[in-house]
């Protein structure tokens, strides 16, 4: 029954939050600055989601994360009840990497999709203005709570380490990632 996984104003404002939100991990942190709920609130109501099946949660360096579990047997029940109509949320960190130079792809991934063991939670492909790059990720760090790992790619070596199927590009494209920017065509076609 949808009432018993939306049974507070503060349950229900968190997940019409993640159905508009780009699909990535949101820590409790940014979850209560971006909503405006107080942090103990937000927490105790993405855990009850999270116990509900709504939300996958996961935990890195004792951080709590949570994105949205699209495979819950009463998610179209859910978005159909909660989602509203007009613009998708504009998240701030993908207009925050698109500033960041000369960017021709950037790809979220690790603590961003929901794998934080993978070794990379962004990696960046082009010219990048490292003034903004140490700015962003300090910013991006406060949010998320823990220290972003980054890679910087020139488009040559990208393209490179992308066709001769390269293990560290493989372990960002096997699993689940986010383009943020890709003006390169990511992923190769086998």
């Amino acid at each position: 029954m949808i009432q018993d996984i939306i049974d507070s104003k503060t349950n229900s404002t968190i997940l019409s939050f993640f159905l508009v939100a780009p699909e990535r991990s949101f820590s409790v942190l940014e979850v209560s600055k971006r909503l405006g709920i107080p942090h103990a609130r937000a927490g105790q109501a993405l855990g009850h989601l999270s116990n509900q099946g709504v939300l996958k949660g996961f935990s890195k360096r004792g951080k709590r994360y949570y994105l949205l579990n699209n495979r819950h047997k009463l998610m179209p029940e859910i978005r159909k009840y909660l989602q509203k109509q007009g613009p998708k949320y504009q998240d701030e960190l993908f207009s925050a990497i698109k500033k960041l130079g000369k960017i021709r792809a950037a790809f979220l991934s690790g603590i961003f999709t929901g794998y934080p063991n993978l070794p990379v939670d962004l990696l960046l492909v082009g010219k990048v203005n490292l003034n903004k790059l140490d700015m962003f990720l300090r910013n991006a760090q406060k949010l998320m709570g823990l220290e972003i790992n980054y890679s910087i790619m020139t488009v040559e070596e990208f393209l490179l380490r992308r066709d001769t199927f390269d293990k560290f590009i493989k372990d960002i494209f096997d699993y689940r990632h986010i383009a943020v920017v890709d003006e390169l065509g990511g992923k190769k076609k086998r």
